[in-house]
């Protein structure tokens, strides 16, 4: 329910964090940081959900969820991004998994998935997210995008987002980590 506080309207679930004022020493804790129930869509997402609210900005990578449609669903166009050129982030991909899938497992699914998106839109990087299933299943992500990344000579990276290992900060995270595989050192010089 809503309800006036001050000159703001906001929900009663937020108020804390609009209402009050941190004290020295205090710690009001983020709502981010509450862990999600697996299966449930709600305002605690899970870490699959942090990762591509991180990730979906970069607008001319493929983000290809692995795993059922309802996590692509879930998670698609959550985030506006500008863009001068290709919006491919305005798109949801996902391999659409299904009881046989999880049964045989998915990973000739991702890796016909990825083909088939590396040809049609040949973008300059693919983030492939894991989902619950994935994590529970056990399919070899980092073997999977490992070559690829070489048969389409393109960095294919696999973001660790299980949504059940966490929560919505745990999913920036491990955004973070798949966004330092693009970043290259600097050669260093030789004297």
């Amino acid at each position: 329910m809503s309800e006036k506080t001050g000159i703001v309207d906001t929900l009663e679930e937020r108020q804390p964090y609009i209402t009050r004022k941190q004290e020295k020493g205090q710690e009001i804790p983020l709502a981010c940081d509450n862990n999600s129930l697996a299966g449930a869509i709600s305002q605690r997402a899970c870490v699959y959900s942090g990762a591509r609210v991180v990730l979906n900005p970069v607008t001319d990578a493929v983000h290809l969820v692995h795993g059922p449609i309802g996590c692509a669903g879930y998670t698609w166009d959550i985030r506006g991004a500008k863009s001068s050129g290709v919006e491919t982030n305005r798109s949801s991909f996902s391999t659409d998994m299904k009881e046989i899938d999880v049964v045989f497992g998915g990973e000739k699914k991702l890796s016909n998935a990825i083909d088939e998106l590396a040809g049609i839109y040949r973008p300059p990087v693919i983030f492939v997210y894991s989902t619950c299933i994935v994590g529970i299943i056990g399919d070899d992500l980092e073997a999977v995008c490992k070559t690829a990344s070489k048969k389409h000579n393109i960095p294919v990276i696999p973001v660790k987002s299980e949504g059940f290992k966490g929560n919505k900060s745990d999913g920036y995270k491990a955004a973070c980590d798949a966004l330092k595989q693009l970043i290259k050192r600097p050669e260093e010089k030789t004297a």
